[in-house]
């Protein structure tokens, strides 16, 4: 239950950093140091969002609780006042899984917006690189192929050991996947359109395996299959939970500092040399952080669609391109997205719970229709 705290510690540390090297700019710059605490103003406006996101996730479900029930649960985490089935469900059920979508979104959010600065293409993401087909098909031979050929058990499949196996296996496919993208686009000379090629043609290979998967599973096999590739957050618990807190570390820590270097990247390899940046280097260490901590993510929760692409532009839209912004704003923004999928998930057919992959698809489609609309007739207008 201490993740329950370590998370906004790790937030508030790096709003801190941010606002500390902000306020170092000399009085000679008050307009410039003007400009940079409003971003720091408008970073933590974003964040404390996420509270009242955090207690509508809580209060939200079949069993719909009021905010006094709620507060009252979380002021008694041993439940040495007993409270019923609420505070079973708020302890048990709903603070994990609420802060697993919370670190799971923010993690994709922010390994889209690397990806997107490596290759600058704001439709690239880590599952444009075929994470998410990795681990379909790794999970895929468990579940599937395993059973296949009795190498595991329906009994066994159902424990939490036959979940770690189908997590870890989903996990190293994808690690060597990655690997193996990194040595293809190193062929190249870590090129934007390699690295965006490289995931394209490795996704329709692992497409092809999920599909013969699918088509030799047997009735129970393709049940659980389907139910793993749809993505969802009901599977996080505390146990899992560690896990999304160290894929946050890692991409919440590395993430500052790579701004700069994005930054120069934007401007092109050539300028990206000159200010002595080495572009195949940080596409190097970019890629390989974003696609393992994707990697991550989704080992727990199965494939989540669109929440990399659309947090990253809708923060984009906030804060501009300033990877020192885009960035911690991705994190912010991916979070309160796949939490408030999440609550969409359980209210919306109630009690039947929808996947939340399944809602952040829906979201995601509706909007990049919207935002293709806005252009095009921004383009008639002019």
């Amino acid at each position: 239950m201490k993740s329950l705290y370590s998370v906004p510690i790790t937030i508030f540390g790096v709003l801190l950093n941010m606002g500390q090297s902000y306020m170092r700019i000399g009085s000679s710059s008050a307009v410039l140091k003007q400009f940079f605490f409003k971003r720091f103003l408008l970073l933590l406006f974003l964040f404390s969002l996420l509270i009242p996101v955090f207690f509508l996730s809580i209060a939200s479900g079949a069993y719909s609780l009021s905010l006094g029930d709620v507060i009252r649960c979380l002021l008694d985490p041993r439940g040495e006042n007993p409270s019923g089935i609420a505070h079973t469900i708020v302890w048990f059920y709903r603070v994990p899984r609420t802060i697993g979508a919370l670190i799971a979104g923010a993690v994709l959010a922010v390994a889209g917006a690397l990806i997107q600065g490596i290759t600058r293409n704001p439709l690239a993401s880590p599952f444009t690189l075929g994470i998410s087909s990795a681990a379909s098909f790794g999970a895929g031979l468990v579940i599937v192929l395993g059973l296949k050929l009795a190498l595991v058990s329906r009994e066994f499949l159902v424990t939490s050991s036959g979940y770690v196996v189908v997590a870890l296996t989903a996990w190293t496919i994808c690690f060597l996947h990655t690997l193996l993208i990194l040595m293809l686009v190193y062929v190249k000379g870590f090129s934007p359109e390699s690295i965006v090629l490289a995931g394209i043609a490795m996704t329709y290979v692992y497409s092809a395996g999920i599909t013969f998967l699918q088509y030799f599973a047997g009735e129970y096999q393709l049940r659980e299959y389907v139910y793993w590739i749809m993505g969802d957050i009901t599977r996080v618990d505390w146990g899992r939970l560690w896990v999304l807190v160290a894929a946050l570390l890692v991409t919440a820590v590395s993430a500052p500092f790579f701004a700069w270097s994005l930054n120069t990247l934007a401007l092109g390899d050539d300028v990206a040399k000159s200010l002595g940046v080495d572009p195949r280097r940080v596409r190097f260490a970019i890629a390989l952080i974003a696609s393992i901590a994707t990697a991550t993510v989704i080992s727990v929760t199965g494939p989540i669609a669109f929440v990399c692409l659309m947090a990253p532009h809708i923060a984009r839209l906030i804060t501009g391109s300033d990877n020192r912004y885009l960035l911690p704003a991705s994190i912010a923004v991916g979070a309160a997205i796949l939490t408030l999928s999440d609550v969409v998930a359980r209210i919306a057919l109630k009690p039947v719970e929808l996947p939340v992959g399944a809602v952040t698809s829906a979201l995601g489609a509706a909007f990049f229709i919207s935002l293709y609309m806005g252009r095009r007739r921004q383009v008639v207008m002019e």
